[in-house]
């Protein structure tokens, strides 16, 4: 029997919009300090629930699999790894529930480019137009060659107000719940793990 699981929503990531007298950042850099402290730790639960996700995967009551799955540093890895235990884990079992597992980490590796983005980010006033969450000066690979007839700042690759930034953190929420929901839907239909021996 087919598990319940609905995939993550369809997300479209913030449109690149040069700041202007019709795209205003904010009167501070307070709110985009707090919007990237909510986005950071809705990303930070979305991990903690991809880790749960991968015990199951290795069908482990020991914590030994996530201990070593939280040394892995880079999103790419973790990815990998998610990706290779549910190739094992369904080697017998449901393709068609092996695919929602790789649909759903393919989402995740491909939203740490925008987590990335707001943990690297700095709070500041490119121009007239208002505070904006941009691309630090030093980030070559996330800003355009300087000319002298581009004021600084306008060679950033993103400018984010609390609005883009906060539409990426509900993405890093569903991600967190789709994560969480194929955990328990899984375990619920293969019974690996009693409730109080997943990852806390």
């Amino acid at each position: 029997m087919p598990i319940k699981f609905i995939p993550v929503p369809r997300w479209a990531p913030p449109a690149r919009v040069m700041p202007s007298a019709d795209f205003h950042g904010e009167a501070s850099t307070a709110p985009i300090h707090e919007a990237v402290g909510r986005a950071l730790s809705a990303w930070e639960h979305a991990e903690s629930a991809l880790i749960k996700l991968y015990q199951l995967l290795c069908e482990s009551v020991s914590f030994a699999p996530c201990r070593a799955y939280g040394t892995i540093e880079s999103v790419f890895g973790r990815h990998l790894a998610l990706k290779y235990a549910a190739e094992e884990f369904f080697l017998n079992r449901d393709k068609v529930e092996l695919k929602i597992v790789l649909d759903l980490i393919k989402v995740y590796n491909e939203a740490s480019t925008y987590r990335n983005q707001i943990a690297h980010g700095m709070a500041i006033q490119p121009h007239m137009h208002g505070y904006f969450l941009c691309p630090a000066s030093y980030s070559s690979r996330r800003r355009e060659t300087p000319r002298p007839d581009v004021m600084w700042g306008f060679g950033a690759s993103y400018f984010y107000r609390v609005k883009e930034i906060d539409h990426c953190s509900q993405h890093f929420t569903n991600i967190l719940n789709g994560a969480m929901t194929l955990a328990m839907e899984l375990n619920s239909k293969y019974d690996i793990l009693e409730p109080g021996e997943f990852h806390p």
